[in-house]
C-alpha cells in the first residue's frame, strides 16, 4: 500500500537510513496525463527491470528543471500520482544520442533492450519535444544519461 504521502514516505525512509539532512523532490516517469504509462513504469522500476533513464539536455534547458546529480534521492510516484519508493541517482552523465551504450539501453527496460530498438524508440520519443523548442535530434544531441536504484519501498 502506499504512503500516504511523500512527505510521510520520506520521513520513514529517514528513520530508517542516515541521509544526514538530504533533501528529495518528488518524480514519475512517462507522461503525468497518461497514468497507465506512468504506472508501467513505476512497475518496472519496483520490479528491477528499469534502472536507467536518458533524457534531451534541451528538456532540462527548456523547462528549467535541475539535471539529476548523484546522489539525488525522489520519492517515486505511480499512475495514482501516489509515492510508492525512494530511489537513488547512482550516475548521471551527458553523453551526446549516439554514444549511449547497449548497457544503458538494456536497463532503460524498453522494447527488445537492444542498442537498435533503444534509438528507434528513442527518435520517436525525442524529436517532437526537441522539434517543439527549436532543435533537432542528431547523432551529437546532448542526452542526460541516468541510472537509479530502489533504495526504499512504501509498504
Amino acid at each position: 500500500m502506499p504512503a500516504q504521502s511523500a512527505e510521510q514516505l520520506w520521513k520513514d525512509y529517514n528513520e530508517e537510513t542516515n541521509t544526514n539532512g538530504a533533501s528529495y523532490q518528488t518524480r514519475w516517469f512517462g507522461e503525468q496525463n497518461q497514468p497507465t504509462q506512468v504506472q508501467a513504469l513505476a512497475d518496472a522500476i519496483l520490479a528491477g527491470t528499469k534502472t536507467a533513464t536518458t533524457t534531451p539536455l534541451d528538456t532540462y534547458t527548456a523547462e528549467q528543471v535541475a539535471i539529476p546529480q548523484v546522489g539525488d534521492y525522489n520519492v517515486l510516484l505511480n499512475g495514482d500520482m501516489k509515492p510508492v519508493a525512494v530511489i537513488k541517482t547512482v550516475v548521471s552523465e551527458l553523453i551526446p544520442f549516439y554514444r549511449i551504450s547497449g548497457e544503458h539501453a538494456y536497463h532503460e527496460g524498453d522494447g527488445d533492450g537492444t542498442i537498435g530498438d533503444w534509438r528507434k524508440r528513442k527518435t520517436e520519443e525525442f524529436t517532437p519535444a526537441l522539434e517543439d523548442h527549436g532543435q533537432s535530434l542528431t547523432p551529437d544531441t546532448p542526452m542526460v544519461s541516468e541510472v537509479f536504484e530502489v533504495v526504499y519501498r512504501a509498504d
